[in-house]
């Protein structure tokens, strides 16, 4: 049987490797990293499940698909797979369209996972797209629809229950934590090709912080229902979604950390940095930026009282320039050295 379905799958134009037991089968796996994994359950030396066990325990080959092949039918049996991460099942006899078509669907699903999207709304749009060749996700780039939000708007409040994921399309907007008296702390800024708000609908719990726009924002919005039956009925796409995600909370808790850890000097030029990056395509040549006091006290987490007296000592330094209403960079590297 393994030579049969070797020959099917060569005429179908693929490349394919045979092992003859499930330890063999290993070995072949580490070395050769193949795009799919044809594995039966009963199998001399290690079974399916065992081969399953140990593909999934190594980084490298976790992600491939695994199809499972088995004469037995036992719902058991079935699930016993499935939870351990198969990703299909067929049961022998099977006809060899089956075996083409569980192929197929799996990798394109595999590649939706290798694919780096543009963190742009053409690059949300490519990632649905994509998202529509898998089973029963074809409704997804219908309900999306934009909102357009005016500066100092809410795009949602602390306490409110989470309806939506937000997609920023363009603009800029802040996430706030407030305090018991009303003081705000910026704790992060978004920009266009950043998903905001799904922390919350991932935890079934409220927002514990409120996003406010910057400026005129458009953002793309995926109700909670759509967004979570993504999320928890396809193994692939919730991948894409972690990576994706991921690279968003790294810069958020780095901003944490400066808060705990570092002085306001050095927090306040990491501050200026930062503001200045995201502004820069407003700034132009000449480096200068628009920000206002407070909410640059805010990010910096400190009184603006204290704020406006380290920014009179960097001017003092020669480090920057305050301008009637707006800041610029003098010297980089040393506002870099500084923040470090």
């Amino acid at each position: 049987m393994r030579e049969n379905i070797a020959e099917i799958l060569e005429l179908s134009n693929y490349t394919v490797k045979t092992a003859a037991n499930g330890k063999l089968g290993v070995e072949m796996i580490q070395k050769e990293r193949p795009d799919l994994i044809l594995c039966d359950v009963m199998m001399p030396e290690l079974d399916g499940y065992g081969v399953l066990h140990i593909v999934n325990q190594t980084p490298e080959t976790a992600n491939i698909p695994f199809i499972f092949l088995t004469a037995k039918v036992d719902k058991s049996d079935f699930r016993k797979g499935m939870n351990l991460g198969a990703d299909d099942y067929l049961t022998k006899p099977f006809e060899d369209i089956d075996l083409l078509n569980a192929i197929e669907v799996r990798l394109k699903k595999s590649e939706l996972l290798k694919t780096n999207f543009v963190s742009t709304k053409e690059g949300l749009n490519d990632f649905f797209t994509k998202v529509n060749y898998l089973h029963d996700f074809s409704h997804l780039a219908t309900k999306r629809h934009t909102r357009v939000y005016k500066k100092k708007e809410f795009l949602f409040k602390e306490g409110d229950q989470p309806k939506d994921l937000f997609f920023i399309n363009y603009g800029k907007v802040k996430i706030v934590k407030s305090n018991p008296n009303a003081k705000e702390l910026i704790t992060d800024i978004h920009l266009s090709g950043n998903f905001i708000g799904y922390v919350p609908l991932l935890e079934n719990t409220v927002y514990q912080e409120a996003a406010i726009a910057m400026e005129e924002t458009e953002v793309s919005v995926l109700p909670k229902a759509e967004f979570l039956n993504l999320i928890y009925t396809n193994r692939e796409v919730a991948g894409k979604f972690i990576q994706i995600l991921s690279n968003q909370l790294a810069g958020s808790e780095k901003r944490l950390l400066e808060i705990a850890y570092n002085s306001v000097r050095q927090r306040v030029a990491s501050a200026l940095l930062q503001v200045k990056g995201l502004y820069q395509k407003d700034a132009g040549d000449e480096g200068s930026f628009t920000v206002a006091r407070k909410d640059l006290s805010a990010i910096v987490g400190t009184a603006t009282e204290s704020l406006n007296r380290t920014l009179a000592d960097f001017k003092d330094e020669g480090l920057i320039e305050i301008l009637a209403h707006s800041i610029k960079i003098l010297k980089h590297d040393k506002l870099e050295k500084l923040s470090a």
